[in-house]
C-alpha cells in the first residue's frame, strides 16, 4: 500500500489527470489494494490508503473515477467512525480524502451527505488532536457549500461551542462555524447569523488563554487552522462580514472593551 500510494502521488500532479487513469476501468487494478489497505491494513497502510484515494481523485477524470466513488466513500466513512481506535494520522488522512472528494466531485457524494455531515461535526469535537478538528472544520465548510439547509448545523455548532469546557474543542467548533458561514453565506438565515453574533459578543466578556482581545485572523477568502480561541472568533467575524449591519452589537462590544 505504501509504495502504491507513492507511485500514485508521483504520477502527474494534483489537478492534472493521468491519461492511463482516464481509460475505462483505468484505476480498477488499484481499487482492491486501496480498499484492503484502508479496511484491514496497519495504521500506516490505512493512512496511506486514504491519501491514495484523494490522490486518485485529483488525477483522474470525473467520468473515469465515478464508478469507484461508492466503493471508496463507504469504507472511508466506516473507518472514520471507528477512528477512536486508530492514531490521529489515520483520521486526518480520511478527513482529507473526503474533503478532496467534496471539492472535486461533490455531485457523486450527494447520497453520503447526511453521513458526511455527522462525521465532520463529530470530528470537529474530537478531543484527541487539534489537527483532526481543524480538518473536520474545513471539510464541514466544503460540504455545507453544497447543502441548501445549513441553519440546523450552525445552531448545533453554536450550542456545542457554548457548552464545551475544553477551550481547544470550542476553538475548533467556532472555526467550523466560520467555514460553514463563509462557504454557505447565501443559505444562512438571519436567526442563524444572530446566534453567531451572540456567540461573538459573549467572547468579549470571557478570558481565553489569558487574552481577551479578538484577533481578526481570516483574510476574507480562506482560513488557516486557528490555534487560539480569539483567532477563531475573528474568523467568524470575517465570515459574517457580508452583512455588516448584523455585526453592530460586535462593534459596540469592541468599543466597550477598548
Amino acid at each position: 500500500m505504501v509504495p502504491l500510494r507513492r507511485s500514485i502521488e508521483s504520477a502527474g500532479a494534483p489537478g492534472r489527470t493521468v491519461p492511463g487513469f482516464n481509460l475505462p476501468k483505468g484505476v480498477s487494478p488499484l481499487v482492491p489494494i486501496i480498499i484492503a489497505g484502508l479496511t484491514t491494513g496497519s495504521n500506516e497502510q490505512r493512512e496511506q490508503a486514504a491519501y491514495a484515494i484523494g490522490d486518485l481523485v485529483e488525477r483522474t477524470d470525473e467520468a473515469a473515477i465515478k464508478p469507484f466513488v461508492v466503493p471508496f466513500t463507504g469504507p472511508l466513512i466506516r473507518v472514520a467512525t471507528q477512528a477512536t481506535t486508530y492514531p490521529p494520522g489515520v483520521k486526518i488522512a480520511i478527513l482529507s480524502a473526503l474533503t478532496t472528494m467534496l471539492e472535486i466531485i461533490p455531485a457523486f457524494l450527494k447520497p453520503f451527505f447526511p453521513q458526511l455531515q455527522r462525521t465532520f461535526v463529530k470530528s470537529a469535537s474530537d478531543p484527541a488532536a487539534s489537527n483532526i478538528r481543524g480538518r473536520a472544520a474545513r471539510g464541514l465548510g466544503v460540504l455545507m457549500k453544497h447543502q441548501p439547509r445549513v441553519d440546523p448545523v450552525i445552531s448545533e455548532l453554536v450550542t456545542s461551542a457554548n457548552s464545551s469546557e475544553d477551550e481547544g474543542v470550542a476553538t475548533s467548533l467556532i472555526l467550523a462555524l466560520a467555514y460553514v458561514v463563509f462557504n454557505a453565506r447565501a443559505n444562512v438565515g438571519d436567526k442563524a447569523r444572530e446566534l453567531c453574533v451572540e456567540l461573538i459578543s459573549a467572547a468579549f466578556k470571557r478570558v481565553h488563554g489569558g487574552k481577551q482581545a479578538i484577533c481578526f485572523h481570516g483574510d476574507g477568502l480562506s482560513f488557516g487552522f486557528a490555534e487560539h480561541y480569539s483567532e477563531a472568533v475573528g474568523d467568524l467575524v470575517v465570515a459574517l462580514s457580508d452583512k455588516p449591519d448584523l455585526l453592530e452589537p460586535v462593534i459596540k462590544c469592541v468599543s466597550l472593551v477598548g
